[in-house]
């Protein structure tokens, strides 16, 4: 399980409460996990220099118990306090006096200390209680940090960096390990997370197991490619395409024909068998020419370039004889068709993938979304869940994940926020995905995963497996094109071809 901030206290509360064991056992224990780590980063040399910065709280706290166990390890510390010593308080004051009681050198104040480059700079300034942006008093001590030429190893999280939203508002101490207690923390895996936590080390210091803690919140998990190895055999071998998975596309118009097409391939790459794409008579030859695999239902426009109200029906009798449906990509925001798409939607009682334009006919309508009966899946970026919520894009990714807890209470789908990584949610229950880089962050990419996803669907995946198996497909084929390419350039079609490639390096036999 991975924490967001306030479920990590929480989950401290729950143990000094449920378990035999105090704070400041627990205090006791972070500190000697850190010195721990610290030795191992300098290796068979004890005679290093190693300087601890603590700051208020119990992450000060760690500091000094980090300071005292190195101490009876005889290996040489020197701390520096920026809170004065008649302010240090609690749990952090006894090992404070601790640390005065062996001779540890300690200094107090605003004021940088005078200190040789220490080999390794031991990070306990805020820990993961930073709430907004990081105060400018508290900045100078972190750009202080980073000019130096030293490891640095940050206790539980890096100073600066926000533990449930990965946020660093403006900078975090850039560390070259992170040793975190009981469990990763939601924002060492998003945004500026990855980039300033170095190497994670998990220390188990005494917390209850996660597994029996009932955490409020959602229960937030990581997908590794050993999660992926058990979802997937290889076909049977009766399997034929009506059995392989039928998958409906409601997709495209005119100027975005290719959101469909990609859709399509995308549907069919992941081994879906069958796949019926909508297409406009004013465009049919564009989809007739680049569906060569695929099915096309082609519907008189009159040659607007766009489907509308007058096709339900058509598109109706199609939905009966398909396992799975998508609606969205490129389908454009005319009147009309935003009309079809909320009949479409009021209707379908099969899986649905809505995706894209298919969100337009419902701002702050998120509840209506809500009503449908048959399972869901919606795969918004930032900017389409404000507009879905009502929430404020900014505060969306400042209050992330706290703000995604309170859209997902009482919504009965599966929700696939696109960014990097991709997280997929269906109640309580949190995947963060672990693959996939910068290079998707081009046109199209988003409709080649709606089509992922639509075509595991219809293979007899369920709606969340379908969300985040697809999402781990999606971000490997991309890393694949990376290792190639590079992410610059990386285009959507790239994807295509790596989809199989990547599902069959992960099929059991």
């Amino acid at each position: 399980m991975i924490l967001t901030t306030s479920q990590a206290y929480e989950l401290e509360n729950k143990t000094v409460h449920e378990l035999p064991i105090s704070s400041y056992g627990l205090m006791y224990n972070a500190g000697e996990s850190v010195a721990q780590k610290a030795i191992e980063m300098i290796g068979d040399d004890k005679n290093v220099h190693i300087f601890i910065i603590c700051g208020k709280g119990n992450n000060g706290g760690d500091g000094f118990a980090t300071g005292a166990s190195l101490a009876n390890k005889k290996i040489k510390v020197i701390i520096h306090s920026i809170v004065n010593e008649k302010n240090i308080l609690g749990d952090p004051l006894k090992y404070h006096n601790k640390c005065k009681k062996m001779n540890i050198p300690i200094t107090y104040g605003k004021h940088f200390p005078k200190i040789n480059n220490p080999e390794i700079i031991i990070d306990g300034l805020i820990g993961i209680g930073l709430k907004g942006n990081v105060r400018r008093e508290i900045l100078l001590w972190i750009n202080w940090i980073n000019d130096f030429n030293s490891k640095i190893l940050s206790i539980d999280i890096p100073s600066g960096l926000n533990s449930s939203s990965g946020l660093a508002k403006p900078k975090s101490v850039k560390a070259h390990t992170t040793i975190t207690f009981g469990a990763e923390k939601v924002g060492m895996l998003f945004r500026n997370g990855p980039k300033y936590c170095g190497n994670v080390h998990i220390s188990d210091i005494g917390f209850l197991p996660i597994d029996e803690s009932n955490i409020p919140g959602i229960t937030w998990k990581k997908l590794s490619e050993k999660n992926v190895k058990s979802f997937f055999s290889k076909p049977r071998l009766d399997l034929n395409k009506y059995s392989a998975g039928k998958v409906l596309i409601i997709a495209g118009s005119r100027g975005m024909t290719g959101a469909a097409i990609l859709s399509t391939m995308a549907a069919l790459r992941s081994g879906a068998g069958l796949t019926i794409t909508t297409s406009l008579k004013s465009l049919n030859n564009i989809y007739e020419s680049a569906i060569i695999e695929g099915i096309t239902l082609c519907l008189n426009d009159n040659d607007n370039g766009f489907l509308d109200e007058s096709h339900y029906s058509s598109i109706m009798e199609k939905v009966e004889c398909s396992d799975s449906i998508l609606i969205g990509p490129g389908l454009g925001r005319n009147r009309s068709t935003l009309n079809l798409i909320k009949l479409l939607v009021q209707n379908i009682n099969k899986p649905l993938v809505l995706d894209a334009d298919g969100f337009y006919p419902y701002k702050n309508k998120l509840s209506v979304l809500n009503e449908k009966k048959s399972p869901l899946v919606i795969t918004p970026h930032f900017g389409e869940l404000s507009k879905l919520t009502g929430y404020d894009k900014e505060l969306i990714i400042s209050e992330f994940p706290n703000v995604l807890n309170k859209i997902c209470q009482g919504f009965n789908h599966t929700i696939l926020v696109k960014q990097i990584p991709n997280c997929i949610i269906n109640k309580k229950r949190g995947i963060i995905n672990t693959t996939g880089n910068q290079g998707l962050a081009t046109a199209g990419t988003g409709d080649v995963l709606a089509g992922l996803i639509s075509g595991l669907i219809a293979q007899g995946y369920d709606s969340f497996s379908a969300a985040y198996l697809g999402s781990f497909i999606h971000g490997k084929a991309s890393d694949m094109v990376s290792d190639i390419k590079g992410f610059r350039g990386q285009v959507a079609s790239d994807l295509l071809e790596m989809i199989p490639k990547v599902i069959s390096a992960y099929e059991k036999s």
